[in-house]
């Protein structure tokens, strides 16, 4: 139990930590690239926008702990993770104008949500690829150390 507890604290403070990551990378990628009017509305209530970055955050990168399970399946445990995800961030990019929403445009507001859903399944790729990386790096450690410890009790 202790050590589940802790696992959920360290993805939480994970998640949290990612949420930071990209709001920071955000605004300074609109002050670099002459976004200075998109910051505007930020500043303005840069409590709630920091605390809407912080609960995507957690809702992205926390539940990223559903991969430390072995149950569900990979499948579902991808499902998950998106529609956790997707279901906070949408509604929380609205709320807070990170999404312009205009109910009388129901095309425009489906093709928002589908550009949505694709940025997140890149970024949701390319964790994927660099875990996937990572793993193989440590595999091949691992299958140097076990050949290194047989060679020497030989």
């Amino acid at each position: 139990m202790k050590h589940t507890v802790k696992l959920v604290m360290k993805y939480i403070l994970y998640g949290i930590s990612l949420g930071c990551t990209f709001f920071v990378i955000m605004c300074l990628s609109y002050f670099i690239f002459g976004g200075e009017d998109l910051l505007i509305p930020i500043f303005k209530d840069f409590a709630k926008q920091s605390i809407g970055a912080m609960i995507v955050g957690i809702a992205c990168g926390g539940t990223a702990i559903v991969y430390q399970f072995e149950r569900p399946s990979g499948f579902w445990k991808i499902v998950i993770h998106f529609c956790v995800g997707m279901g906070v961030f949408y509604p929380i990019g609205i709320y807070l104008g990170w999404i312009p929403f205009y109910p009388d445009r129901i095309l425009y507001t489906v093709l928002q949500f589908l550009c949505s859903c694709c940025i997140f399944m890149a970024i949701w790729f390319c964790f994927y690829l660099f875990n996937r990386n990572e793993a193989k790096r440590i595999n091949q450690r691992l299958r140097e150390l076990k050949r290194d410890n047989t060679v020497g009790k030989n």
